[in-house]
């Protein structure tokens, strides 16, 4: 049996059967087990330069107009630059950092970003980001009126960082520029998928494989990976509940 204090000061013990967890004063028994190791891996999509990150959001002057190119915000926006449309929420009453729709790719993207400076086994910021992204499912399936109403207000302002700096970046990144029309016909069509994107630096794909595959062979692993395993189970069923496809960008 193992041990972690969360942020609050209770305790999750993990057992070295990984199907039991206790947490919260409440005892938990996964059924699916590690039979969904390989599910959970096919989660994360490895992503090329996200090692070079070197920050979540990046500096902030008054005069800038995008986020600075070492941070992940930029990260993010450079992969999804092909979508027709790209949110900045970050701050105030989000629905994620990220909001993206391609009308090619028929799906609508909530991305998440966290950032570490090291590559680090600790499940607490795991925990926070997927936190961050299953608070935020029910959003994903906003009516029409609501993504207009926010398009309108939060994407139209411009981005002001959390430290209080105002800056001259843009809330609306792309605009394919017919907004309320292709939000009507997207959510109509039939294709539409969902996506909940957590993009994680600090996860390494070949890193947790080699250890949940320990789990899979039944040889003993670490406290922490049947954490991560548990906090990655409850993503993945949590999204999939809500008709949601999850993904975790990542390093390789």
């Amino acid at each position: 049996m193992r041990t972690r204090p969360n942020k609050n000061g209770l305790f999750c013990l993990t057992f070295d059967n990984p199907r039991y967890m206790y947490c919260m004063d409440n005892c938990f028994e996964d059924v699916s087990g590690v039979s969904e190791i390989d599910a959970i891996l096919a989660m994360l999509y490895p992503q090329n330069g996200i090692k070079e990150v070197k920050s979540e959001k990046g500096e902030f002057s008054d005069s800038q107009t995008d986020f600075t190119p070492d941070s992940m915000f930029y990260f993010v926006e450079a992969i999804h630059s092909n979508n027709n449309y790209i949110f900045c929420d970050d701050l105030g009453d989000e629905w994620a950092d990220h909001l993206t729709i391609d009308l090619k790719d028929f799906s609508i993207n909530f991305i998440h970003s966290k950032w570490s400076d090291i590559e680090t086994n600790s499940a607490s910021k795991l925990q926070d980001v997927v936190g961050q992204g299953i608070k935020n499912l029910g959003n994903m399936h906003f009516s029409s009126q609501q993504i207009l109403n926010k398009y309108s207000t939060t994407f139209a302002d411009l981005y002001k960082s959390g430290k209080g700096v105002q800056t001259k970046i843009s809330r609306i990144r792309k605009d394919a520029g017919n907004f309320q029309q292709d939000v009507d016909l997207i959510l109509k069509n039939p294709k539409l998928h969902r996506k909940c994107i957590l993009s994680c630096n600090f996860i390494s794909k070949s890193k947790i494989e080699k250890e949940l595959k320990k789990l899979q062979k039944g040889q003993q692993v670490g406290g922490h990976i049947t954490q991560w395993l548990w906090i990655l189970s409850s993503f993945s069923h949590a999204a999939k509940d809500a008709g949601v496809f999850p993904m975790i960008y990542c390093a390789a």
